[in-house]
């Protein structure tokens, strides 16, 4: 089984320019790559973090090329300058993800770090050493942005992460992929 981003080039990172910053843009159900082309037509610099999963099928282990982000895409814009209304009419693309009327702009700095986490290959690679007391950010999923410590990690797939919340600690168990060092 072989995933189609595996074999393109929309992992291939795009650096914004100049006064552009990264927002994120909804895409339709497992379209981001017909997003990503429609958007290049048109000439905007995007981005789609992939990572390499590993999932158990019939006893067999198969690993795919997936979006970190599933059913979401980066697109560098200026808003001053660029026709970023356009987005919202682009075929594979649902809206670009906004607060009131204006885009949401995406932290600076986090789609730049995910472009430096990839490979040759495009993949993003959370190859950092972390050790159980280590502190972590969880990327994407239900727990997207919150900061924990790491509580226990079971080899390269699983990990424990102690996160504060309600006044109290919470154990929650996530793909190791999902964690980065903060």
């Amino acid at each position: 089984m072989t995933s189609a981003f595996a074999t393109t080039s929309f992992a291939e990172p795009q650096r914004a320019q100049g006064a552009q910053r990264w927002y994120a843009a909804q895409v339709q159900p497992r379209k981001e790559q017909l997003a990503l082309a429609h958007l290049r037509r048109q000439r905007f610099v995007t981005y789609c973090p992939i990572i390499k999963r590993t999932r158990r099928l019939r006893k067999q282990s198969i690993s795919t090329a997936e979006p970190l982000f599933p059913g979401y895409v980066f697109v560098a814009l200026d808003c001053e300058r660029e026709p970023w209304r356009s987005i919202n009419g682009t075929i594979g693309v649902l809206r670009l993800v906004s607060f009131g009327l204006q885009p949401a702009v995406m932290p600076r700095g986090f789609v730049e770090q995910l472009q430096n986490l990839a490979g040759g290959d495009g993949h993003v690679q959370f190859d950092e050493v972390l050790q159980p007391g280590d502190g972590v950010r969880i990327v994407g999923g239900p727990f997207d942005g919150l900061c924990g410590s790491l509580a226990i990690s079971g080899g390269r797939e699983r990990v424990t992460v102690l996160l504060q919340m309600l006044a109290g600690e919470t154990k929650v168990t996530l793909p190791r992929s999902s964690l980065i060092a903060s």
